[in-house]
């Protein structure tokens, strides 16, 4: 059983081979594959750092938005309850003035039934003044 790779008469041109072809890899990673990755490391690096900034971007136009909502919404708040509070006292008002007129005709009425109560008594006065005066 002979190994060729065991033989000591060709451990220099093995060890010799082995060194030109680890170089040659070791050139051919260097100067290809590492530059790549080192180009994907960078832009890769590059893009988080712009997405990083564009997030924190959004997120203060975010803020800014919810607190430009929110004024908007207490404003709008406000306004429907003033709004309420004047139809409330424009109903209360207009309450108060059919209340008023109400009264005003309530008071006419009785005036006039008053009246045609006082010329019912008298009236009735009268009939019994000239059924006794007939007797």
């Amino acid at each position: 059983m002979n190994l060729p790779q065991f033989d000591s008469s060709t451990f220099t041109s093995q060890i010799f081979w082995l060194l030109v072809c680890s170089l040659f890899l070791l050139f051919f990673i260097k100067t290809v594959f590492l530059p790549r990755i080192i180009y994907v490391y960078e832009m890769r690096e590059k893009r988080i750092a712009g997405d990083a900034a564009r997030t924190q971007e959004i997120r203060a136009a975010i803020t800014k938005l919810q607190a430009e909502y929110g004024e908007k919404v207490r404003l709008n708040k406000e306004n429907a309850v003033a709004k309420q509070m004047a139809t409330l006292q424009e109903f209360n008002e207009l309450r108060s003035a059919q209340i008023a007129q109400a009264k005003r005709v309530f008071q006419r009425k009785r005036q006039v039934l008053e009246k045609k109560q006082g010329l019912a008594v008298n009236i009735e006065q009268n009939f019994v003044d000239i059924l006794l005066s007939r007797r």
